[in-house]
């Protein structure tokens, strides 16, 4: 596994096969069971392509109040480790049926969306995706989202720390066309 600093308490981690086969397919919004070494379970959402099944790539926000998963991943893990991690399953997969797609992440809840995005643009679906974090430093795979040929559907908001300084999303939503679909994740 590799393991790269996203954004300010946020790292991803790029789980192989370790005999270097293929992954299970997974589809877009969907997770993963890693059986973490301190004896806890955790689901993770999938940020990589679901084209790609050489790797799976999953990011945690380090939660110091957690119940001891994103502490364990951010303190334990280390890069070359070994981690059980059962086959993946989706509880939130894209709709076929909509003629447009909003995504909506907060925060940590862009790892989910990345996957949808990845998967909307390869498809020429149409989609946006409104990316809410407090500040830059705070804003996971910002880089990636501006190498991407899907950097023109993404828009960042920031609040600096004040909601109403945010996105405003209820007004947003108010002007939804029919026949899209939203998503949200944060």
């Amino acid at each position: 596994n590799k393991i790269t600093q996203e954004a300010e308490g946020i790292q991803s981690y790029e789980l192989v096969d370790p005999k270097g086969g293929l992954l299970p397919m997974f589809t877009a919004g969907g997770h993963l069971d890693i059986e973490l070494g301190n004896g806890l379970a955790r689901q993770y959402s999938i940020s990589s392509d679901p084209a790609d099944v050489d790797r799976y790539v999953i990011a945690v926000l380090r939660e110091p109040e957690s119940r001891g998963g994103s502490v364990w991943m951010h303190d334990s893990l280390k890069e070359g480790d070994a981690v059980t991690v059962h086959t993946p399953r989706n509880n939130f997969p894209l709709s076929d049926q909509a003629k447009h797609h909003i995504l909506m992440a907060g925060g940590i809840g862009v790892t989910p969306m990345m996957a949808m995005a990845r998967d909307l643009s390869a498809r020429g679906e149409s989609f946006e995706m409104h990316y809410c974090t407090r500040t830059p430093a705070r804003t996971a795979f910002k880089e990636e989202i501006a190498a991407s040929d899907f950097a023109d559907n993404i828009h960042f908001h920031h609040d600096n720390g004040n909601p109403a300084d945010g996105f405003d999303i209820a007004g947003f939503l108010k002007a939804v066309r029919d026949g899209a679909h939203v998503y949200y994740c944060g």
